[in-house]
């Protein structure tokens, strides 16, 4: 199971039941610890539904008391291959 974390400006940004594009940044212990990536990815409040935790955080980095499971579907390439 891995623990991923979220910045929003308001909840309905985590849309259940689609298929959403977020940045989320893995809250794992070791090296990669607060690495971000770019996702599409589906959400859910009920916790056993989707394998990985999503912990929310607003804007301003207020930890918000809810809580979802999250399904990453595929990691979107922000730059071209040869940038990479």
């Amino acid at each position: 199971m891995n623990q991923w974390e979220v910045f929003v400006m308001d909840m309905s940004e985590l849309a259940e039941g689609k298929d959403i594009q977020i940045s989320i940044r893995t809250l794992n212990p070791g090296m990669h610890k607060y690495t971000y990536k770019h996702v599409r990815a589906q959400v859910s409040s009920t916790l056993d539904k989707f394998p990985d935790q999503l912990q929310v955080r607003m804007g301003r980095g207020q930890l918000s008391p809810a809580k979802f499971s999250i399904k990453v579907i595929e990691e979107i390439r922000r730059l071209p291959p040869q940038y990479s």
